[in-house]
């Protein structure tokens, strides 16, 4: 037993030894503003029925999450449509995302759909919200 207990220690001090320290260790880079617009789309949600009137307005929740399931919650933001009956979010990181769009107020309604943000562009998407 005290011979294996030897030959084991041995075997670790070798390996040790014989270690290469591998790479040296890269510092982070910061992330640039001028580099995070540059890889940015825009998204528009084009709303079929929404309550834009002058005393009432429905709030919208906007949450999306990387397709590739890397990144939860990329944008986590309330939202409140416009005249046009819609809502612009612009500086969206380029990619795939699982976007959930929760309606609160006259219409209570969560829809999740699949987008495409292109760098540099600017996509419309339509949302059709059930009637009650």
């Amino acid at each position: 037993m005290k011979q294996f207990i030897f030959f084991l220690i041995v075997l670790i001090v070798g390996v040790r030894a014989e270690a290469n320290p591998g790479p040296a260790p890269v510092p982070a880079v910061a992330n640039d503003a001028t580099t995070a617009l540059a890889n940015a789309g825009a998204v528009r949600l084009q709303f079929n029925e929404i309550v834009t009137a002058q005393d009432h307005t429905d709030s919208v929740l906007v949450i999306f999450d990387r397709y590739d399931l890397t990144g939860a919650g990329v944008i986590y933001q309330r939202y409140a449509a416009d005249a046009g009956q819609g809502i612009d979010i612009s500086a969206v990181p380029a990619g795939k995302y699982y976007v959930t769009i929760k309606i609160r107020g006259m219409y209570s309604d969560e829809i999740e759909k699949v987008i495409t943000i292109k760098s540099k562009k600017s996509e419309k998407v339509r949302v059709d919200l059930k009637t009650k």
